[in-house]
């Protein structure tokens, strides 16, 4: 399905307009229904349609597993998911307040108190971080042609790319990338994810719940999300940046001259 289209715009260079073309990133509206219920209405990428569903509805606490979750179809009107019990969603909703995150958005809210410590025993060198942010680069095709999208991917330890997603929305690369995991059956104790995000309390905490121990961004971290990170076990690592690694923008190129990454929390799983 097209993720990017392109138009004609008006650029301002050396004191002059000239016509020139811009890629914008497609917005589409998706509805999600789940046991015939209309739960919400997501902003997304038309791509991994399915992985975001699994991975929103594991994110915010209406599901604890792939196991749950009877159907999952991506139809003309929407994402309609079926439960394999028919009081699942129902009882969860009784227990879910909402708030307004730092992207925005209206989003579940569960309290990080319940997210428990995460079980794994994975090792990283630093070398394998700073390469895997430059797959993750090479390969985010929307964040490169637009620099209207964010992306993440998930690794395992032999530093392959599970999946490598993009979407408007920061909290929804996590969707896809946790929502992949699940469908797949993938050990998330013996992965790690890498992100454009910033690393906010909420993006923190669906990381938790999924198991995943360590996460790298080349942006920044805050204050709760460093918290929820050492209360789970989770590293936490944010300003990744390789030496000689480029980032794009629409109108210039940056090109960073050496290596360097900022450990908040868990830096024990990180070797030099």
């Amino acid at each position: 399905m097209e993720t990017v289209k392109t138009f004609k715009v008006k650029k301002l260079e050396g004191g002059k307009f000239t016509s020139s073309e811009s890629s914008l990133v497609i917005e589409k509206e998706l509805p999600v229904y789940v046991n015939s219920e209309h739960l919400a209405t997501a902003s997304v990428v038309p791509s991994m349609e399915r992985e975001f569903v699994a991975g929103y509805l594991f994110g915010q606490g209406f599901i604890d597993s792939a196991g749950e979750i009877a159907a999952l179809d991506i139809e003309s009107k929407g994402a309609i998911v079926t439960l394999a019990g028919a009081d699942i969603l129902s009882n969860r909703k009784t227990k879910t307040s909402y708030r307004i995150v730092s992207g925005g958005g209206r989003t579940a809210y569960s309290e990080s108190s319940a997210l428990s410590r995460i079980q794994s025993g994975f090792r990283i060198n630093s070398k394998d971080i700073f390469r895997a942010m430059n797959i993750l680069f090479e390969n985010a095709s929307i964040y490169l042609e637009t620099g209207g999208a964010h992306a993440a991917a998930l690794f395992d330890a032999q530093i392959n790319p599970l999946c490598i997603v993009e979407d408007i929305g920061r909290h929804n690369t996590l969707d896809k990338v946790i929502g992949y995991a699940l469908l797949n059956r993938i050990d998330r104790s013996k992965t790690f994810m890498v992100s454009t995000g910033r690393m906010a309390s909420e993006m923190v905490t669906k990381i938790c719940r999924a198991g995943i121990p360590l996460v790298a961004t080349k942006a920044s971290v805050t204050d709760e999300g460093l918290e929820i990170g050492k209360k789970c076990g989770l590293t936490v690592i944010g300003f990744v940046r390789d030496a000689g690694s480029r980032m794009h923008t629409d109108m210039e190129v940056r090109v960073f001259k050496k290596a360097e990454m900022k450990i908040y929390t868990g830096a024990e799983r990180v070797s030099v």
